[in-house]
């Protein structure tokens, strides 16, 4: 006996015509989801996966910070015009007669109040007391003239602030700063 006269016994014959009309339509009914939906589909789980890990990967900031010596809730900034980018940050400092500043993203520190001007490069960027200091230029090796954003911060960190607003190290000959009327008040070298 082989296994067709095996299967005969088993499954009793039928002489219905065949209806094939019925055998596409199950066929269809059973049939995996578009494309589209799993594409769909496929898009929504990374946007609730991905975007919020993703948001906060990017959202980390893993460079220098304003010292923890900074009084946080009285922190002063200085923008880029250009770019809309913080250049500067600047918080009175905790228990001392000073501040403490973070110049993104290169550097930061706190220092005590004094009478000298400051000049760190690269980037440019110094401080001063001296209350009559409202503009200034920097001039390259070159002889090129970079004027800087000068900002003054009052409150307990009372001192004036001066940066090139590009984060090109350049080599500079001086450092001018003028008062209201235009008149040089220093010249650092």
């Amino acid at each position: 006996m082989n296994e067709t006269h095996l299967l005969d016994e088993l499954v009793p014959q039928f002489d219905e015509p065949a209806d094939w009309d019925d055998v596409l339509a199950r066929a269809r009914a059973r049939r995996l989801p578009r494309r589209r939906l799993v594409l769909v589909v496929a898009v929504v789980v990374a946007a609730l996966v991905v975007g919020p890990a993703l948001g906060v990967l990017l959202t980390r900031h893993r460079g220098p910070q304003l010292p923890a010596g900074a009084d946080r809730s009285r922190v002063g900034v200085v923008i880029s015009p250009a770019t809309g980018r913080v250049l500067l940050e600047v918080a009175p400092w905790k228990g001392h007669d000073g501040f403490c500043y973070l110049v993104l993203p290169v550097r930061s520190g706190c220092v005590p109040r004094s009478h000298k001007t400051v000049v760190i490069r690269p980037p440019l960027v110094g401080w001063t007391f001296d209350p009559r200091v409202v503009s200034g230029s920097a001039r390259t090796l070159s002889g090129a003239q970079i004027k800087l954003t000068v900002k003054h911060f009052g409150g307990r960190v009372d001192a004036t602030f001066f940066l090139a607003g590009d984060r090109f190290p350049r080599f500079l000959r001086n450092v001018t700063l003028r008062d209201a009327r235009g008149r040089i008040v220093m010249r650092v070298r």
